[in-house]
């Protein structure tokens, strides 16, 4: 082809991309006239629209940023008109190019209509998805070859603002991206608070997912912070047992009824050679603990001591305790009741006062049973001993380990599922008698909130050191030993065989005439030590006002003598007026009114027994204080209200055969349960006018207690009442 041939065919090519421009841009125009603002802007003002990422600017492709189909008000669609445009345009400018003919066929129209869709299918989620990128390249070129380059995702400008497009024979031209501004002019900047939230309104997902996973981190650390800082104990072996932390090491118990037993752990350095007769040392120091686990499987000897059959059981070495707990863990803590039980000073410990992991389950309460010395090991005042003591002082060791041992649970119990702040003292008996000595002493300050005193005795620890020991001579000269190191080196038999056998008898039936001679020197165990006890109790009791919360109460048949409670005698009136006649009431001129006031029969004889001895003696103690309750337990366990009757419908081993039993039963559970966890006694009067509780079937709430304020009034109570 010659020269002029081939300018001819450019002046062609370039009118035709002329008329192109042309048709396209009076298409555009008239899809933005309905979204142009009424005052009209210049060409140069109008906001430039860019390329998407992946479109090409060519001839009647991709016309407006508008996402509507084009209106049909001339009655063709979109794509008809650019054909139109397109061929015209061809037919002028260049008979000769084969790709573009002057009668478009149908088939080529549905092939451009099927491109343009997928195009528009494409654009829709690119625009959604990718950000916006800015590039220092302000342009994408095409190669000679016919490849196109990407664009931005905004769409493509109405206007050519280019001077000299670079267009190839595809009709295609190089398009400036959507970024890039040209040299010399530099972009409007962004406020950066615009730009954070544009971006964060780009990445809405991204952002709710970093979000959502900060606040997670933030709720468990802040659980982590909060929660108990303690690891919960383990279950080994299919849950068979169970480890507890203890201030000397590991202690592992074992699962029972549904709940775990912890049996014979140490609380104390056991009192054995040297440390015979000196008070109770917890176990502070290293060399006093284990290193292993310590196996608490198996219930631990009680403390050395004397039956009421004369049978001598028990080891020195007994300073152990039992748990019972429905559950090891340190969340929602339990009430604690630990509890102290013995029938006399001397022996018969603990008695009725066996807790079971099947009760801790039943009752939701943690309960302690410490072991603790009595008789002669516990409770021994004499010379010898209080000169190797600093200070000055012997007796009250069994005092001593009680101490030791709520010690003990302040310290650990948390670590068994229990509450150190909501622990219930309750003593039974001559345990009773020991908890009794020790409320309001100073040692036990803040180791207990409650205390259940039940058929304890009344008549306190009143004697001085030195009386007590000029009394205990009698001991010393059967062991035939003026110190502490003979007594020390004595054997266990030994020592038990040389306490003299009025040592070991309590109480027994009526008071007789011959107490009033004897009475001021009766042998007690407790003794104003001026270590542990420093004044009267009953000096205490009636001035100081206690911090604890305190309930007392007995049976009706508390001061029973046992041969009439283990053998089915029967008295008559005959033989009941005889003991009664005989006894000190009889010398005083009382047996008359005596028997008036009760039946002349054996229950009559048990019933006057037991206000002389425990009842009327506890009342006055009781009535010390406004606040404290008092309950009388009425309901006979076969023929009598047993001296251990109350303790036994607590526990649940009282066995309940009637209906009357066994809503006495339920009646006394609710008593018990309702103070343990919430210190109160529901059925008392708020002002104290009845607060005599008589627990029978049901309980019902009384000013008084029969006939207590004639034995009072006559100087029987609390002279005569029961010693330990």
């Amino acid at each position: 082809m010659n020269q002029e041939d081939q300018e001819k065919s450019m002046d062609k090519k370039e009118i035709a991309e002329e008329e192109r421009e042309k048709m396209l841009n009076a298409e555009n125009t008239k899809h933005t006239v309905a979204s142009t603002v009424p005052e009209m802007e210049s060409e140069d003002q109008k906001p430039k629209k860019k390329i998407p990422i992946g479109g090409i600017k060519m001839p009647g492709f991709y016309r407006t940023k508008s996402k509507e189909l084009c209106k049909e008000d001339d009655g063709n669609s979109v794509e008809t008109g650019e054909g139109d445009a397109i061929d015209k345009t061809v037919k002028e400018s260049d008979q000769n190019i084969s790709l573009e003919k002057t009668n478009m066929s149908n088939k080529d129209v549905k092939e451009k209509e099927g491109r343009k869709g997928i195009l528009d299918a494409i654009k829709l989620p690119l625009v959604s998805v990718f950000p916006r990128k800015k590039n220092k390249e302000s342009e994408v070129e095409l190669g000679t070859t016919g490849t196109a380059g990407l664009a931005s995702i905004e769409t493509l400008d109405d206007t050519v603002t280019e001077k000299n497009p670079i267009g190839n024979e595809d009709g295609m031209e190089t398009v400036r991206l959507d970024g890039d501004t040209p040299d010399g002019i530099e972009s409007p900047k962004q406020h950066f608070l615009v730009a954070c939230i544009s971006a964060a309104r780009r990445n809405l997902f991204v952002l709710v997912a970093t979000l959502c996973i900060l606040v997670s981190v933030v709720i468990i650390i802040c659980i982590a912070c909060i929660g108990p800082r303690k690891s919960a104990s383990q279950l080994i072996k299919d849950g068979s047992f169970v480890e507890a932390i203890t201030s000397c090491g590991f202690v592992q118990g074992i699962s029972e009824d549904g709940a775990f037993a912890f049996r014979g752990i140490p609380y104390a350095v056991p009192p054995l050679e040297n440390r015979r007769w000196q008070p109770a040392e917890s176990l502070r120091k290293i060399e006093y603990c284990w290193k292993n686990t310590y196996q608490a499987h198996n219930s631990s000897k009680v403390c050395l001591q004397r039956e009421t059959s004369g049978r001598i059981i028990g080891t020195e070495n007994c300073l152990y305790l039992d748990v019972f707990t429905p559950e090891v863990r340190y969340d929602l803590p339990l009430p604690v009741v630990v509890m102290i039980g013995a029938e006399t000073l001397s022996g018969g410990s603990p008695g009725v006062m066996q807790p079971s992991a099947k009760l801790a389950r039943v009752r939701d309460m943690v309960f302690v049973r410490p072991n603790f010395r009595l008789g002669i090991f516990g409770f021994l005042a004499t010379e010898p001993l209080s000169r190797t003591s600093h200070p000055l002082t012997s007796g009250n060791y069994g005092l001593s380990d009680i101490i030791a041992a709520l010690q003990w649970v302040h310290l650990n119990i948390e670590n068994f599922g229990g509450n150190k702040s909501s622990v219930t003292l309750w003593g039974h008996r001559a345990g009773a008698t020991l908890v009794t000595t020790l409320v309001g002493i100073r040692r036990t300050r803040d180791l207990f909130q409650r205390v259940w005193i039940s058929s304890g005795s009344a008549i306190f620890p009143g004697r001085e050191l030195e009386f007590s020991e000029t009394l205990n001579e009698l001991f010393l000269n059967s062991t035939r030993c003026n110190d502490a190191a003979c007594l020390r080196s004595k054997s266990a038999e030994e020592i038990m065989d040389s306490v003299p056998e009025t040592w070991h008898l309590g109480n027994i039936g009526l008071p007789e005439a011959r107490e009033a001679t004897i009475r001021d020197r009766r042998h007690e165990w407790l003794v104003l030590d001026r270590a542990i006890l420093q004044e009267p109790v009953g000096q205490i009791w009636a001035r100081d006002e206690f911090s604890v919360k305190i309930v007392m109460g007995t049976t009706a048949h508390a001061g029973a003598p046992l041969k009439y409670l283990i053998s089915n005698i029967t008295l008559n009136s005959t033989q009941v007026e005889k003991i009664v006649k005989e006894s000190l009431l009889g010398t005083t001129g009382l047996a008359d009114e005596a028997l008036r006031r009760y039946n002349a029969t054996l229950k009559g004889l048990l019933s006057m027994i037991s206000d002389i001895r425990v009842i009327c003696p506890l009342l006055t103690v009781a009535r010390m204080k406004t606040n404290i309750p008092f309950y009388v337990a009425t309901q006979p366990r076969g023929q009598f209200a047993d001296p251990d009757s109350d303790a036994a419908a607590i526990l649940g081993s009282y066995a309940a055969r009637t209906p009357a039993e066994k809503r006495h039963v339920s009646a006394m559970q609710q008593l018990f349960n309702h103070y343990v966890w919430h210190g109160e006694v529901a059925q008392t009067n708020s002002n104290g006018v009845k607060r005599v509780l008589i627990v029978g079937q049901d309980t019902l709430p009384e000013r008084d207690y029969p006939n207590c304020d004639f034995w009072i009034e006559k100087n029987i109570v609390p002279s005569y009442g029961r010693v330990d």
